[in-house]
């Protein structure tokens, strides 16, 4: 059984659109980020591409900053999912997680490679009410140079949680099944793995890794 598939950083109508017809799970949107991204949209363009992709992919839209800032950029955009992927505290994901899981919306919270005792961490997010936790190798202020997934990190927070640890990192259609093997993972995340520049996704590269993963 193949894992639940992301595919993220998604800027136009006709890449959502192809992405969910090869049969990604969740397609993924970076909205109003506070630090300089490629990917970055406007609540406004995030919304009109959710509303145009409705069916059965999920959306995520990735976000940061203040618990204001998200709701808002949440009641805009409507997604199923809202990834918290900044310096977001633990008191503040208590509250996005109560108050977004009022309107049916889950809470993905990032783990970053520097982040203090990561398997205490993660429970305690966990504890907050998270839906999953994804672990990516960049930093907030790095987030445009890639990185490849720690296998081994990765495999100590999944074992000191009760909840999907995403898989993120260097994951392309040449090494993705082999990935999952690896670390049993019940969803991963990849974007620049499948682009051809950033913002810009390859079909063909989309297609491989479906194919890799049936």
């Amino acid at each position: 059984m193949r894992p639940i598939v992301k595919l993220c950083g998604l800027m136009n109508i006709q890449d959502a659109r192809m992405c969910a017809r090869y049969g990604a799970d969740i397609l993924g949107f970076v909205v109003d980020y506070p630090h300089a991204v490629p990917w970055n949209l406007d609540a406004e363009h995030a919304r009109e591409l959710i509303q145009a992709v409705s069916g059965p992919a999920e959306t995520c839209v990735v976000t940061g900053g203040s618990p204001d800032k998200i709701f808002r950029v949440a009641a805009e955009t409507k997604p199923n999912y809202i990834q918290l992927h900044c310096n977001e505290t633990l008191a503040d994901t208590v509250q996005l997680a109560a108050e977004l899981g009022k309107t049916g919306v889950k809470i993905i919270k990032t783990i970053f490679p520097d982040t203090p005792d990561p398997e205490k961490t993660a429970a305690d997010f966990r504890m907050a009410g998270v839906y999953a936790l994804l672990l990516d190798p960049r930093t907030p202020g790095n987030a445009k140079n890639g990185g490849m997934a720690d296998i081994a990190l990765y495999t100590r927070i999944k074992n000191a949680v009760h909840c999907p640890v995403i898989l993120a990192g260097g994951i392309t259609p040449e090494n993705a099944a082999e990935m999952v093997r690896q670390t049993e993972a019940e969803i991963i995340d990849l974007m620049t793995g499948i682009e051809k520049c950033p913002g810009v996704k390859d079909e063909s590269k989309v297609s491989a890794l479906f194919q890799v993963l049936q």
